[in-house]
């Protein structure tokens, strides 16, 4: 009986963390990490949902380090979406930058779960914003 209290109790604060409804998106895209001052590329992601703060893909080759930034590709149709919902997010030649804050195994042994915030203009100055920009 108390097992079954503390199980409620921890998924109720997992609940809580979530700030923004997450939406099914189930698409192939591509993204590129940034590493040095260039953005390398990268594919074999597929997103698997998406919100006003982030996303969070699925791939099979080796995950980008947390705490990375990466440029992550979105259809015309998903940035305007993401723009309507959070004005504010640096989208830049058919994406968004977003940085790398979890990263768990998806199917054992074959893929990996990326969670990804999407950075915003308040958060960075304009030199920084620049810099992101000229990466690619």
């Amino acid at each position: 009986m108390t097992g079954d209290k503390n199980k409620e109790k921890v998924m109720t604060e997992h609940e809580e963390k979530r700030e923004f409804l997450r939406v099914d998106y189930e698409k192939d895209v591509n993204f590129k990490e940034l590493r040095g001052e260039k953005l390398s590329q990268k594919a074999g992601m597929h997103t698997r949902n998406i919100s006003a703060c982030g996303l969070m893909f699925r791939t099979s080759s080796l995950p980008p380090a947390l705490s990375s930034v990466i440029w992550i590709e979105l259809d015309q149709k998903m940035q305007g979406i993401c723009s309507e919902i959070e004005e504010d997010l640096i989208i830049h030649n058919g994406g968004v930058f977003g940085r790398v804050v979890r990263i768990a195994e998806g199917e054992p042994g074959v893929s990996y779960d990326i969670g990804v915030a999407f950075l915003r203009k308040k958060d960075m100055t304009e030199s920084e914003i620049n810099e992101l920009i000229s990466s690619q």
